[in-house]
């Protein structure tokens, strides 16, 4: 019988151990991404040197997966330039690397931590949700409740999976069997190589068209309504929004259910004249921790941002209609305040003057869609 190394004496038991040692990262040895010493039999010699994230960077999978790793750098999961990108115009300069090195600190110890390394969505949960290995140490593809929703969960996944009193799951959501990955592939969540400056800009990213754009013409409201409404408007539920965040402190008011539909806050990016906005939680003096008193350029950005809730029904409070009714009962003439469903005045004059200026070609006029220029 051959000797058994030191590294193989590391207990991993259990099917999942098995799956493991059987797989193609099961024939290397801990020290091949975890360096440390393999040839200690005390655990502390042993671990010294040890890197705990081996795949932080890429430095451990580049040998194996160099065109993954060299798109991860670039990619908004790993680099999150989306928020760096909002943070700088908000602030007033080009570019994150122009704002004060305080401001770009505090990003770095509050915001920055939320991107993402290999490990995190092939072989364990994310540090920021407590980290842990999913199935002893077998990698595969993300796990939905393990990694996608780990992060993505407090919006998305409660919204997907039906987790809120009084809503339903979404229509795409098949436990055990429709996954994350079905829409958002791997092209998608490595990136293309591209340094994208907004999500939504992903050439990759998917639309309810790929799979649905046979449906143009199935009923009237399509006929009518296709390519100028986004479809989420009309068969989307309720979904979260928030307000009052600071960055060191967390929230400073609760979430909120909230549906408003408004004109298209990227228009460039997405080919929409309406669509469903989502207030975020930011304000002039979110960053103030940072040395940021105030974003001089607050209202250069909206507070409502175009959003796709992952809670899609066919029947919807906008679809399902009484007997002889249209969708106008519902949706049409929706009240001019603010619980109605569009964004209006009445919406704006209960926000700051600096969200007013930030949201106001977002608004929509009073009265019926129909009577709109």
């Amino acid at each position: 019988m051959p000797p058994v190394e030191a590294w193989e004496k590391v207990f991993m038991g259990g099917s999942d151990a098995e799956a493991f040692f059987a797989s193609t990262h099961g024939g290397l040895s801990c020290t091949e991404c975890h360096d440390g010493d393999e040839t200690a039999s005390d655990m502390t010699a042993a671990h010294a040197g040890l890197i705990p994230r081996p795949s932080e960077g890429g430095a451990a999978c580049v040998t194996c997966h160099a065109d993954e790793v060299a798109n991860l750098k670039t990619s908004l999961h790993g680099t999150l330039r989306g928020e760096r990108v909002l943070l700088a115009r908000r602030y007033g300069v080009d570019d994150f690397e122009d704002l004060p090195a305080s401001v770009r600190e505090g990003y770095g110890a509050d915001c920055a931590s939320c991107h993402t390394s290999c490990g995190d969505c092939h072989v364990s949960r994310p540090p920021t949700v407590g980290g842990g290995l999913v199935n002893s140490h077998l990698f595969a593809p993300p796990d939905m409740t393990n990694n996608c929703t780990a992060c993505h969960g407090s919006r998305l996944g409660e919204e997907y999976k039906g987790e809120r009193e009084g809503y339903a799951a979404d229509v795409h959501f098949v436990p055990g069997a429709k996954r994350c990955t079905d829409c958002h592939g791997a092209t998608e969540l490595h990136g293309d190589g591209t340094e994208y400056d907004h999500r939504l800009e992903v050439a990759s990213m998917p639309a309810c068209e790929d799979c649905h754009g046979g449906t143009a013409n199935a009923n009237t409201y399509h006929s009518v309504h296709w390519g100028e409404l986004q479809c989420q408007v009309c068969h989307s539920q309720d979904y979260k929004s928030c307000n009052s965040c600071h960055a060191g402190e967390g929230l400073g008011e609760p979430s909120y259910l909230t549906f408003k539909i408004g004109r298209n806050p990227v228009p460039d990016i997405r080919p929409y004249e309406y669509v469903t906005l989502r207030h975020v939680p930011v304000s002039p003096s979110t960053f103030a921790d940072w040395g940021a008193a105030t974003l001089a350029n607050f209202d250069t950005e909206p507070t409502w941002k175009y959003s796709a809730p992952h809670n899609i029904q066919r029947w919807t409070d906008r679809t399902e209609v009484g007997e002889g009714e249209s969708c106008g009962a519902s949706c049409h003439n929706s009240p001019d305040g603010v619980e109605g469903v569009f964004l209006r005045q009445a919406d704006l004059d209960a926000m700051s003057a600096e969200e007013k200026a930030a949201n106001i070609d977002l608004i929509v006029p009073n009265g019926s869609p129909t009577q709109w220029d």
